[in-house]
C-alpha cells in the first residue's frame, strides 16, 4: 500500500464547497502552499501514486471528504498555463497568486480548493466524489495514528471516541500503516 495522508479542511472551506456545488463531484486537484491554512504537500513528502484524504471535523466526528490518488505535483504557474478554462490568459497577472485570485473571482468554487497562498498543485489520477457521508467510525478514531520519524503517534484531542479539538489534525499528516488501511477500507474499490 502506498503512503496516505490527511489534510484538514476548516469549516469555512467546507461551507464554500457546499455552497458552490462540490458535493458529488470528483476532486481533480488540491492546492498546497507555505501556510498552516494551505499547508505544503511537498514538505509533507506527498508524491505521485499516493493518497490524500481531505478531512473535516463536525460534532466531534472525523469526516473523510474524499479519497484522492495523486497523479502528479506541479507548480502553480504550470497549473495556470494548463487550465485556461479556469484562468483565461487575459486574466493573467504578474504574480501567480494574483492570477489564482482572479480565477476565484470567475469560479468561486475554486476557493474551497485554493484557500490561500498556494505555490504548488497536486493533480488527481482519480478521486471519490466529494461527500460528507463518510465518517471515521468511533472505534477507528480512537486508534487513529500518524507516522512521524519512523514511529506511530496517536492523534491528539480524542476523548470518549470523539474529537474535542482539531489541533492534532492541522496540517498534512502521513497516516500510519494501520490507519491507512482503516481509511482505505471505507472506500471499497
Amino acid at each position: 500500500m502506498s503512503n496516505a495522508y490527511t489534510v484538514l479542511w476548516n469549516s469555512d472551506r467546507v461551507r464554500i464547497a457546499k455552497k458552490h456545488g462540490l458535493i458529488g463531484r470528483s476532486i481533480d486537484f488540491l492546492f498546497g502552499g507555505p501556510h498552516t491554512t494551505q499547508p505544503s504537500f511537498i514538505k509533507a513528502g506527498v508524491k505521485a501514486g499516493e493518497i490524500v484524504y481531505p478531512v473535516s471535523v463536525r460534532d466531534g466526528g472525523l469526516h473523510i471528504l474524499s479519497q484522492v490518488r495523486i497523479r502528479a505535483v506541479m507548480t502553480v504557474d504550470d497549473f495556470i498555463a494548463a487550465h485556461p478554462h479556469l484562468y483565461p490568459p487575459e486574466t493573467h497577472a504578474p504574480r501567480a497568486f494574483e492570477t489564482l485570485e482572479k480565477g476565484v473571482e470567475l469560479h468561486p468554487w475554486l476557493r474551497a480548493l485554493n484557500w490561500t497562498g498556494s505555490d504548488h498543485v497536486l493533480l488527481a489520477e482519480r478521486s471519490t466524489p466529494f461527500s460528507f457521508d463518510t465518517v471515521l467510525p468511533p472505534e477507528l478514531l480512537t486508534r487513529l495514528t500518524f507516522r512521524f520519524n519512523k514511529a506511530d503517534w496517536p492523534v491528539s484531542g480524542v476523548a470518549e471516541s470523539r474529537l474535542t479539538t482539531t489541533v492534532g489534525l492541522q496540517g498534512i499528516h502521513r497516516l500510519s500503516f494501520t490507519s491507512a488501511w482503516d481509511f482505505a477500507s471505507l472506500f471499497p474499490a
